[in-house]
């Protein structure tokens, strides 16, 4: 006979949390990745790329809890201001405070660990050739993160019983902390990729890489923390602008490298249209054809009038 399998309630909950906080991503890889027919990046990196963003959510907790204990340890009636300002804001405490914790540590700890962890894989990986790979893979990781960030959040108030507030946190997160690490981790790919296929002052790319989501983060975080949100998804428009104009440049889907070396002439991609043009026209090659080009041609114009006479039969 079939039993039913009962879940542990802690268990069906955690999956519950985890297919709510999966919606986002699943539409923002499909906007990336999915529609890109020709020439995606392999479907392993991108896996790998969301669970580089899983993997560095522990250690950013960890050092992140370790460093407000220590604050608290250091100044106990200040520990408040230093998770968010209470409002209104009366003295410059209140932001030179949760500044600290934003940009000095959350910002610094999660930016820190997704730099390490993107820049030793492109740097060893054979599957990363084009900008625009950097770029999708980066914005995967930023997914993975925001993924399990927003697991943890649902989790918490399933777990209450606070179905109401789980609609609006849903949305909340879905707009504000997808698009977010969406925007840090992006930028943060395509800048690697470009400082390691850079011949000439790849190092200048490199810094911004960290620099620039190390910036927006801190800032984004910052509104946050002094509730003043509508500035902070203000804040990411320009971020996620400068992601959809990067998918129109052509120099980003240049191919740079071939295995691990790097190119001194860039390839353009290898699009289906093209393999299939020469599919088609490698059956009329032979080793004459290097040296009496003509011939092709003929044979060529003979089975295309051979095939219209077929067709108009």
């Amino acid at each position: 006979m079939d039993q039913t399998i009962l879940l542990p309630a802690g268990v069906s909950l955690a999956i519950l949390a985890f297919l709510l906080s999966l919606l986002p991503a699943g539409l923002f890889l499909w906007l990336w990745y999915l529609r890109r027919h020709d020439r995606p990046v392999p479907i392993r990196a991108v896996l790998y790329g969301m669970a580089v963003g899983v993997a560095i959510v522990a250690p950013a907790f960890f050092f992140e809890s370790r460093t407000q204990a220590l604050w608290g340890y250091l100044s106990p009636t200040t520990v408040h201001n230093f998770d968010g300002a209470l409002l209104p804001l009366q003295r410059p405490l209140d932001i030179i405070l949760p500044a600290i914790g934003t940009f000095l540590v959350v910002a610094l700890i999660e930016e820190g660990l997704r730099f390490g962890a993107l820049y030793f894989w492109f740097r060893r990986s054979r599957s990363v050739d084009q900008i625009f790979d950097g770029l999708v893979i980066g914005l995967a990781a930023g997914l993975g993160f925001a993924t399990l960030e927003n697991t943890i959040y649902f989790l918490s108030l399933i777990r209450e019983g606070s179905f109401d507030t789980l609609i609006f946190v849903f949305f909340l997160r879905f707009v504000i902390s997808t698009l977010a690490h969406i925007s840090f981790g992006g930028i943060m790919g395509a800048l690697i990729a470009k400082g390691i296929f850079s011949v000439y002052r790849p190092r200048r790319y490199l810094l911004q890489a960290f620099l620039v989501p190390w910036f927006i983060h801190g800032l984004f975080d910052l509104l946050l923390s002094i509730n003043l949100s509508v500035y902070a998804v203000i804040l990411l428009v320009s971020p996620l602008w400068v992601l959809i104009y990067w998918t129109g440049r052509r120099e980003f889907f240049v191919i740079n490298r071939q295995g691990r070396k790097l190119l001194v002439g860039q390839q353009a991609p290898e699009t289906k249209e093209a393999r299939i043009m020469e599919n088609f026209f490698k059956q009329f090659d032979s080793p004459w054809n290097r040296y009496a080009p003509w011939m092709r041609e003929k044979r060529l114009r003979r089975r295309l009038l051979h095939n219209l006479e077929e067709n108009a039969s």
